[in-house]
Order: C-alpha cells, then structure tokens, then sequence
C-alpha cells in the first residue's frame, strides 16, 4: 500500500493524523505489511480497488461457472467491498480478513468478516445487502450537507446504529434493498472512507478465525469484481499522460503513540525524506518539462513519467534514516522489479529507477546495472539529467556537491 493524498473538503491532515495515533495504539500483527500512518492516508485517500494480480487465492476455472445472474452480481459485489475497503487485501486474506458463504434469511449470504466482525452481508438473491461502517464520517458528512438522509430514505437504504460488541456505541449499520442500491450508496465518498475506517481498525485488531478461510470462496469473488470494476469503477491506466494520479506528499503526523513495535519518530523521518526526494526529482523533471506523478495501470509505483521522448520511467523511493541503509536498497530493488515485472505483463515497458537518499556500499551500482535499474542518490537536487537516460545504465546520480556518480556501466 501507498500512501496517497488525502482528499481536500471534508477531510483534513487532522483526520489523518488522529486515525493514526488510534492505529498505532494497537499491537498488530498488520503492521508487518504497512504502517499506521500508510493506514490512515489510506482510509482518506481517493478509493481504489486492490489489483486484480497477485489474487489472495488461486482459483481454477471461470468464476462465474454455475451462477445466475443474481448471484454473479451478488459475487462481483462481495469481491469489490473487500478489495476496495479491506486494507492491503490480498497479503491479509485469511490472517486478517476472509469472505465465507453461509445459508441465510433470504438462502446463501456471502458474509465479509474482517477481524472479529462481520463487516458486509451480500445476498446471492441480490434481495437485500448490509454493511457496518465508522460512524463518524457519516454524521459529519451529514452534518456539512455532504450526506442526504432524504435521499437515502427514498432508496429505501435503512440506517440504524448497530449494536454488535465490537465498537458498539460507533458505528452505523446501513441495509440496501438491493445491490444497485448498495453500489450506489458505497460510492458516496462519506461511506466509502466509513467502511474503510471501521475495516481498518478491526483488520489491526485479533482474528480468531482463520479455521474458517475458505481461499476458493476468496478467489472467486476477487476475480469476479472485474465485472464492476471495468463497467463502472475502472482502475486509471496512465494514458498518455504516464501516470495515473497527481503525486501528493504523505500527511506527517505530530503525534504518534509510543510503542515497542512502532518508533514515531523514525516513521516521521522516514516519511519526511520520502516526501523530500518525491519532490527534488519532481522539481528537476519539471525544470526540464516533464510533468510526473504516482501510479501507473493500477501497480502502485511511487513516480511515474514519461519523458520528452514518450519512453516510460517508473520510480521506487526510499528514505535511508540513520542505519536503515541496505534494508531499504534491498527492499526498493525487489519492489521495482516486481512492479516493472507486472507493468510488462500488461504490455507496458517501463524503465525502473530506484532513488534513495545515499549510497555509501559501491557493490550497488553494480547489482543495480545488473537489473537493468537505474539507481540516483542526492541529498540534495542533484542533476540527473545524463543518469536518467534509459539506454545507460546508472550507478549513482552525483550528489548535490557536484561529486561524481559512483559508477555507470553501458547497458
């Protein structure tokens, strides 16, 4: 996961920054994937779905192999609710989170559980849907005209508090008569960033089911949410302008919780300088008439751009604080590799590069040019013009001082 802006309005960097601290507070086991901070932006941010690939589960055939109409939809819905509000979705399908089939009031319910509470019910019948949602963002964005109740009523959408164990007294049970309505109402931005919210708290909490994780109900609705997704909610795909969304620096919070598992203020750091090179390679591809920003066909790449040329550049960045130098260099390498890896199997070649705030170990130039990855350095803006062409392989951009690159080998 990401993070990415949050959205102007209703919404603030205080929002942000209180989710986090409550976030943080938990002991999870969620935050071996991301971070609570990642995790509050998330909540806020623009929805977008999980990617269809890697799936959480294998599944063998056609999805849709023995349903109806009804229960096709019913399907589709179900795999669309956990990709786009369960957090990091596919590494936490059957730890944190599992989608199960069970008989109910009106026959088979696909029932989402995430943590210890059941978050959404989806009828195969297509009769009826209900979800839980954080309470709070509705009752403000009602309170600011954002959310019509009127207009919820004449949709015939009930709203109640709900009064299941978990978070009793915050949060709202909202009940659709029918999942045109349910799709309808989770695309309201107020619902979105509710059911993102009361997911995200209950994913860092326990999750004493895992028992119950059935991959091959997990894998069918995941693919059938393509369904909806290339319909109605279609994932960005770059275009012609080589990336999917303006880039917006991570919200930095002031406060976080200390805790054993969670440094607050290396994380702080880690952010701030992640945040300064976006933005020094930013301002120096600007300066040379290159717009640039995140994303790019749905694979959540930190930059991307294409140069005047129209060749595409991909980009992993890594804040290097204090001794976390080859962790990061390690972990930047695999990601770049795996998110030029996905882009070619969408017919997209991309040439990767990997900046980081220094470079002090000369192997890795070398193990960069071997991956044919572009590797910048600066603590400053440096100029990268000369190391950003894609037929050269870099070793290490040249520093702010004007000291030469550590190594460059011929592609």
């Amino acid at each position: 996961m990401t993070t990415k802006s949050v959205p102007t309005g209703l919404w603030s960097t205080d929002d942000v920054e209180e989710l986090t601290g409550i976030l943080a507070a938990r002991r999870s086991r969620l935050w071996q994937i991301t971070q609570p901070a990642e995790l509050a932006a998330w909540v806020f941010a623009d929805p977008e779905p999980a990617p269809l690939d890697p799936p959480p589960a294998a599944f063998d055939g056609d999805w849709a192999d023995g349903l109806d109409e009804p229960q096709r939809t019913a399907w589709a819905l179900a795999g669309w609710v956990a990709r786009m509000t369960v957090p990091e979705a596919a590494p936490t399908a059957g730890r944190h989170w599992l989608l199960s089939r069970v008989s109910a009031g009106h026959g088979p319910l696909l029932r989402l559980t995430v943590g210890v509470l059941e978050t959404l019910g989806v009828y195969e019948s297509g009769e009826e849907v209900w979800l839980r949602v954080a309470g709070a963002p509705i009752v403000l964005a009602m309170e600011e005209g954002a959310a019509d109740l009127e207009e919820w009523g004449r949709r015939g959408i009930d709203v109640q508090e709900d009064r299941t164990k978990t978070l009793a007294e915050e949060k709202l049970l909202l009940t659709c008569p029918d999942i045109d309505t349910a799709l309808w109402l989770l695309r309201q931005p107020p619902v979105m960033v509710a059911a993102r919210m009361l997911n995200a708290w209950v994913a860092a909490g326990p999750f004493p089911f895992e028992s119950r994780y059935r991959p091959e109900v997990v894998g069918r609705a995941w693919r059938a949410a393509e369904s909806l997704l290339g319909a109605a909610a279609p994932v960005a795909t770059g275009g012609e302008r080589g990336f999917d969304r303006e880039y917006a620096g991570a919200a930095v919070p002031v406060d976080l919780p200390a805790q054993r598992s969670f440094d607050a203020d290396a994380y702080r750091a880690g952010v701030s300088e992640h945040d300064r090179l976006c933005r020094a390679l930013i301002d120096h591809l600007d300066a040379e008439g290159v717009r640039i920003g995140a994303g790019l066909n749905g694979v959540p790449v930190d930059l991307a751009w294409r140069d005047a040329d129209g060749r595409q550049f991909i980009a992993e960045v890594k804040s290097v604080v204090g001794v976390n130098e080859v962790e990061q260099l390690r972990l930047g390498l695999g990601q770049i590799l795996e998110y030029r890896h996905r882009l070619a199997a969408r017919g997209i070649v991309a040439t990767p590069v990997l900046v980081v705030s220094r470079c002090t170990d000369r192997a890795w130039p070398a193990i960069c040019g071997d991956n044919r990855v572009i590797l910048l350095q600066g603590e400053g803006t440096p100029n990268w013009t000369a190391d950003l062409r894609p037929d050269v392989v870099v070793g290490v951009a040249s520093t702010a001082d004007g000291d030469a690159s550590l190594g460059r080998d011929n592609a």
